[in-house]
């Protein structure tokens, strides 16, 4: 996810992060395809957006357009059962923001693409509290009656209760964000709700086993990964899009160009661990008798 135009200043830096992640996307995306020519199997990802602004609505049905021209649109509870020899594509939504209803829903009707939209159970109808860098003061959360009239073209799965970081939690309170959201949300809405999206991507061992234990069939973050026919994880990666992407960088995400980026989030998980040995090696006491050199 990147911030919504206009709400910072758009750096050199990240110009040139974003023009390099997009050559190696360019190269990873010609070696994979070369190397799965004719495998026959059938390939699949999900993509997560969050806000289609209304300055960006037209780009975000070009974007759609594409999608149904080059991948099959599929439902998010079809992931396990990948059309032979296509590439399959499930829409999602993250925070269920008013900008979906108003700009993404009606352009998902007219191309009939199904979609999951994640909503944070005790934050519907206010200003959302998360994301301030992201998303412009306008943008607010939808109401009850509003997730409530959503087509039936449209899922609705848990966010959560508030939107917090569920491993810095203590166990109780983040198995409470993640049961009771989901209670509060079928409630509303009278239909399972079997799907729930980490907030901010995070979660650990701790959490999947409560959203387990919770009952929920599937949960999703956002570390990026290209799903294969037969796939049955419970904890699924997504790839993040945005209706300003660029019309190659798009088309790249869609199709798996950009699920390098999980290695590369692997690599500095492994480093950070690594240097976090290190120092707590370096920074233990001395036991009596012992000496540094």
């Amino acid at each position: 996810m990147s911030a919504t135009p206009g709400t910072e200043n758009l750096s050199f830096a990240k110009v040139t992060s974003r023009i390099l992640k997009l050559a190696i996307s360019v190269t990873y995306f010609a070696m994979r395809s070369a190397w799965c020519w004719g495998s026959g199997r059938g390939t699949g990802l999900v993509l997560y957006y969050h806000v289609v602004p209304e300055k960006y609505a037209e780009r975000f049905e070009e974007q759609m357009k594409m999608l149904v021209t080059h991948a099959k649109a599929i439902p998010l509870d079809a992931i396990d059962d990948l059309p032979k020899s296509l590439h399959s594509v499930a829409i999602t939504f993250d925070d269920a923001l008013l900008s979906f209803a108003e700009h993404a829903v009606p352009v998902l009707q007219k191309l009939k693409i199904p979609a999951t939209v994640f909503a944070v159970a005790d934050a519907l109808g206010t200003t959302p509290s998360w994301g301030e860098s992201y998303f412009t003061s306008e943008e607010r959360v939808m109401s009850d009656q509003q997730l409530r009239a959503l087509p039936t073209l449209i899922q609705v799965g848990s966010h959560t209760l508030s939107h917090p970081h569920l491993p810095a939690m203590t166990e109780e309170v983040a198995k409470w964000e993640i049961t009771e959201s989901r209670h509060k949300l079928e409630t509303l809405l009278h239909k399972p709700v079997p799907v729930l999206s980490f907030p901010h991507g995070e979660f650990n061992d701790s959490v999947v086993a409560q959203c387990r234990a919770a009952g929920y069939e599937r949960v999703f973050s956002t570390n990026p990964a290209l799903l294969r026919d037969g796939s049955s994880e419970f904890v699924v990666g997504r790839v993040a899009a945005d209706p300003w992407d660029w019309t190659l960088e798009f088309r790249l995400k869609m199709l798996g160009g950009y699920c390098w980026l999980s290695y590369l989030r692997s690599l500095k998980l492994r480093l950070l661990k690594l240097f976090s040995r290190e120092r707590k090696a370096d920074s233990a006491p001395l036991r009596t008798g012992e000496s540094q050199t």
